[in-house]
């Protein structure tokens, strides 16, 4: 039995010792220890990933005192029959990145990445982590969180999960200082071929330049706080454009932020005032995602007027552009009477949010 030792037993790297053990290793003897009465009653081990036990119950220590045979612990192979023996629960399976493995198995192109910056309600409770999680944002005042949710539009138009979201928004707040920000998924603009003539689609770079086009339309959609933002400059960002404008605050603080790209492979849209209300978010996101769509097809036209804009959208969010202008700015523009009469009836949140 000298072969069995507590040495052995735990440089197996299966169990780890109590207190006991490692304040009295120098008195131990170094062999027959798991057979010694006085040990086996007072000491304790424990699986590593596993709750404490009196070393006269393990299995080994039951083995040993049915006189079986056992090969020397140090041994590899017997270290994974006890293991085998015991068969211990699996261990923690590594948490998925859902991330990675949506980007690698949806399309190209199709998803949408959903940044909310807002103040929680006070006892607010985080979604759980997967395609949504939380960070804390320095660019909000002191108890601000950022909600990031990675998502994309189903059979029915709706974007996924992002209505899910609404009990960890309900109560929160928002100032001038927060923003709803937007990547709209660019990777199938690079392609070979991409950006010649002969395309019918334009690369991500022509696509962002051609965005930029849409800024005197689209700041009728964004709070006047949106409009004087540092976080936002109404600027181009590519460097690579002929319309390129450099800021000193950071190159990625603009509008559209075309820096996201490189990283993400995404357009950021960066305008947009903070808002819990997961509609008017869901809204504004396949607003974004559909225009940079629009763009990209080299036939497209990019729309110079207001009327010309609402013509490329589908009726109901052409219905939502009208009802956030007349909110934000008292400008309803040309509608129907039943656009009008929603208008009137005040059925869209109001103020900056």
């Amino acid at each position: 039995m000298n072969q069995y030792n507590l040495t052995s037993l735990f440089a197996s790297g299966r169990y780890v010792g109590s207190r006991y053990y490692y304040e009295r290793a120098a008195t131990l003897p170094r062999t027959g220890a798991l057979t010694l009465p006085r040990i086996m009653e007072r000491l304790e081990i424990a699986p590593v990933h596993g709750v404490p036990m009196r070393a006269r119950d393990t299995l080994l220590a039951q083995l040993l005192r049915a006189g079986l045979h056992l090969p020397a612990l140090e041994d590899m192979q017997s270290i994974r029959s006890f293991r085998r023996l015991r068969n211990p629960a699996p261990l923690p399976r590594r948490r998925e990145d859902w991330v990675r493995v949506a980007k690698e198995r949806m399309p190209k192109g199709g998803l949408l990445g959903i940044e909310i910056e807002h103040y929680p309600a006070p006892g607010a409770v985080l979604p759980p982590p997967g395609l949504t999680s939380a960070v804390g944002d320095g660019s909000l005042s002191s108890g601000g969180l950022e909600i990031r949710r990675v998502t994309w539009a189903g059979k029915t138009g709706r974007l996924g999960g992002l209505l899910g979201l609404a009990p960890f928004l309900q109560g929160g707040t928002v100032d001038t200082r927060c923003g709803l920000h937007v990547h709209v998924d660019v990777r199938h603009l690079d392609l070979p071929g991409m950006g010649t003539p002969e395309s019918a689609l334009c690369d991500a770079g022509e696509t962002y330049d051609r965005l930029c086009g849409l800024y005197p339309i689209l700041k009728k959609l964004v709070p006047k706080s949106r409009l004087r933002s540092s976080y936002c400059r109404w600027r181009n960002n590519r460097r690579e454009s002929p319309d390129f404008r450099g800021s000193g605050n950071g190159n990625r603080y603009a509008a559209l932020n075309f820096d996201a790209y490189s990283e993400h492979g995404t357009i950021e849209w960066r305008m947009q005032g903070g808002s819990c209300n997961v509609v008017k978010i869901e809204s504004w996101a396949l607003l974004c995602q559909h225009l940079t769509r629009w763009v990209s097809v080299r036939d497209h036209s990019v729309p110079r007027t207001w009327e010309g804009f609402l013509a490329i959208l589908p009726r109901w969010l052409a219905s939502w552009c009208i009802l956030r202008r007349e909110r934000l700015w008292g400008e309803l523009g040309p509608v129907d009477d039943r656009v009008r009469s929603a208008a009137e009836s005040g059925n869209e949140e109001g103020g900056d949010r």
